[in-house]
């Protein structure tokens, strides 16, 4: 695959390793990863908070198994918020799922091994529609690993949100009746999980912008002035990272 277009926020953000064991638990809030003891791997991280995704992926891979995590947060930034290509995205979230589901092999208790597996899966089955992903039975799966995730760790606010979008999308493709009945996808569940993750990561412009979404998508027009109040707020956050700033920029792009 060709090279990854940069972050162009690199120059704004300046994390080592010192920096980034200082401000882990404001940096990974929503998703609880655990700070790691290895300095290679510490500086693995601080490569993707400055935004240098390719190396962090790099750095992770070449960590063995406790890079994973690692890796897989890498690479499923620069497929969300910079791969310009909708073929280029697929296969970086078939490589994120691909990895996560080694990784839950042999970490089970993991719960971001389990994250990003439900969360690249469910990147890839809006890419080939959400419909045919459902026909492939990939709706179940999603919904295994997110719900497992959440059952190792229930303040995980990336997964919440994760699920109630999921929740929402297949209630938005085949109608509340076929969504509860065939797929168990409801939209009080939906709404609780996209509450949740609202309520333990107020300040990740990720979490609220994914929330506004998944409102629209969930009661179309009716929830219209929530999802805009969202990512209003989304767009007045500090970014604490190249990260961030990234979905900072995206939020004030239709404001």
């Amino acid at each position: 695959m060709s090279a990854w277009p940069p972050c162009p926020f690199t120059a704004d953000y300046s994390f080592d390793t010192g920096t980034v064991r200082a401000q882990w638990a404001v940096l990974h809030r929503a998703d609880g990863e655990p700070l790691p003891n290895d300095r290679a791997l510490l500086h693995g991280w601080a490569l993707l908070h400055g935004g240098h995704l390719a190396q962090a992926a790099s750095a992770g891979i070449a960590a063995g198994v406790a890079g994973l995590a690692l890796a897989n947060h890498a690479t499923a930034v620069q497929a969300t918020l910079l791969e310009p290509r909708e073929q280029g995205r697929i296969e970086l979230f078939r490589r994120v799922h691909a990895r996560a589901c080694a990784h839950a092999a042999l970490q089970p208790r993991a719960a971001n091994a389990w994250y990003w597996q439900g969360y690249a899966l469910a990147r890839y089955a809006e890419g080939i529609h959400v419909a045919r992903a459902l026909a492939q039975g990939l709706g179940a799966q999603v919904r295994h690993a997110l719900e497992t995730a959440l059952a190792l760790n229930a303040e995980h606010a990336g997964a919440h949100v994760a699920l109630g979008a999921f929740h929402a999308a297949v209630i938005d493709k085949v109608g509340p009746l076929v969504a509860a009945m065939t797929y168990g996808a409801r939209a009080d569940t939906a709404l609780a999980h996209l509450r949740e993750a609202e309520r333990l990561a107020p300040d990740s412009p990720a979490v609220l912008l994914e929330c506004a979404s998944a409102l629209v998508r969930l009661d179309g027009e009716a929830r219209l002035p929530e999802a805009a109040r969202l990512q209003e707020q989304a767009a007045r956050l500090p970014a604490r990272d190249a990260v961030e700033r990234l979905w900072v920029e995206l939020a004030r792009l239709d404001i």
